[in-house]
């Protein structure tokens, strides 16, 4: 007896509705990297992140130091998300599309007439 070697369209819709689901207990998010500095005699944290090839810095008070690493961390695992949901729809439209149509496979009446 053969086992189905493919998953079925329901369950990727599933499984992306699972991840999905995910999105919605991260919390705050904020996108950077928290940077510990030596100024003088204290220690300074910073929250540095690159805009259009700038990198941008703001301080982070001691205070909120755990909660800033907290943000980061969810803002990581948001991208690990939207990867697999992305890939996941990936795989759902590619089994919606019939295996003779696939990419560069145009039918004659489409193909560009010169």
């Amino acid at each position: 007896m053969k086992r189905k070697t493919h998953t079925t369209t329901t369950r990727l819709i599933r499984r992306r509705e699972a991840w999905l689901k995910k999105l919605v207990d991260l919390g705050p998010i904020v996108r950077g990297s928290l940077v510990t500095a030596q100024r003088g005699n204290h220690v300074a944290h910073q929250l540095t992140v690159s805009v259009k090839s700038k990198t941008h810095t703001v301080y982070v008070p001691i205070e909120m130091v755990e909660e800033v690493k907290e943000w980061i961390k969810n803002y990581r695992r948001m991208q690990r998300i939207i990867k697999e949901v992305s890939k996941l729809s990936m795989a759902i439209i590619h089994r919606r599309v019939p295996e003779n149509q696939g990419v560069g496979k145009l039918s004659a009446p489409h193909r560009r007439q010169r």
